[in-house]
């Protein structure tokens, strides 16, 4: 295994360990929200998405339908969105150029 195949291992694997925690926020505060009880905070789901958990809660989202009408809330999370949207197009470019030069 190369590097560059260990780094893009090692950010997969990060992602989907932060979509899984993410993904279980949003389900959670749901769940309270439903229930009436104290909810996780904005700030706490967004550091979640910015750990790296920004799909799992994106898809969390409108599975349940969770914070998809709030705008303040969506444009913090599109602004994390894109910027590991970047991320996961720039490590693609190097992966590819990395396959490209031997």
């Amino acid at each position: 295994m190369t590097p560059v195949d260990l780094a893009c291992t090692v950010f997969a694997l990060w992602q989907a360990v932060w979509s899984v925690a993410a993904f279980v926020a949003i389900w959670r505060d749901k769940t309270l929200a439903r229930g009436g009880q104290w909810r996780i905070s904005e700030q706490q789901l967004h550091r979640y998405e910015l750990l790296g958990g920004w799909l799992g809660s994106g898809l969390a989202q409108r599975l349940w339908h969770h914070k998809t009408l709030k705008a303040s809330y969506q444009q913090v999370y599109r602004r994390i969105a894109v910027i590991w949207l970047l991320a996961c197009a720039a490590l693609l470019c190097v992966w590819i150029a990395s396959r490209l030069n031997g």
